[in-house]
């Protein structure tokens, strides 16, 4: 989703960005803004865009067909003396969601996935155990992600919290599981794909399902632009 703020608003200020989740009003700093879905950029003429993955951490999110996006902008001029503010909210709907889908953003990697909700759809994805208050770490929440798996090739394993930590994003929607990995960390290595540069994350995740522990493989590569 994007939004554009024309540069008649813009010229002269510092722009701030806060992502409106409820009552709650978050500033999307760089680190954020990776690990969650947000992105920026102007262009030559002044105009600056606002993109917002669908499944990105503050977006309303309604059973991954309808998408409500609110952000606060904040210009400051110069001296910081004055500050207008413009509240934006912007619905999006969705529908054709494939299986696995791949974001190459400006700032980071995004790869999601459908995940089963029952027995008849486990079909290709991992029960690993049944009993997922025997993992420590998981959460009494549906479809709650205990760790992720990354393959550097060597596995690198983190529980959700590390890997918050680490600047990645992962999270479960009622249909999707979706990791987002911000470029250049250590868990995602630099390959040569037909003679394209690109940047590669591969990781496993292991989340509460319905029918116990699911195991989610995911992977995505992203042109890095580079000769």
């Amino acid at each position: 989703m994007r939004l554009t703020l024309d540069k008649a608003l813009a010229v002269g200020t510092a722009l701030e960005v806060e992502a409106i989740n409820g009552t709650q009003h978050i500033v999307i700093t760089p680190n954020l803004a990776a690990q969650c879905g947000y992105s920026m950029e102007s262009d030559p003429w002044g105009n600056t865009s606002i993109y917002s993955s669908l499944l990105g951490c503050y977006v309303d999110n309604k059973d991954d067909q309808t998408f409500n996006v609110g952000l606060r902008l904040r210009l400051y001029n110069p001296s910081g003396s004055d500050v207008v503010t413009h509240d934006v909210m912007q619905t999006c709907s969705y529908t054709r969601w494939a299986s696995r889908e791949i974001l190459c953003d400006r700032n980071y990697m995004e790869v999601s996935r459908h995940i089963a909700s029952s027995d008849a759809e486990v079909k290709g994805q991992t029960q690993a155990v049944k009993e997922i208050n025997a993992i420590p770490d998981a959460s009494g929440a549906a479809h709650s992600i205990w760790k992720l798996t990354f393959y550097t090739p060597e596995p690198v394993s983190m529980v959700l919290r590390e890997a918050e930590q680490a600047g990645y994003g992962a999270m479960t929607t009622s249909t999707r599981l979706v990791v987002r990995a911000p470029y250049n960390t250590a868990e995602t290595t630099s390959e040569e794909v037909d003679g394209v540069s690109m940047e590669v994350f591969r990781v496993s995740a292991y989340y509460k399902a319905p029918y116990g522990l699911g195991v989610v493989d995911l992977a995505a590569a992203c042109p890095t632009g580079k000769s």
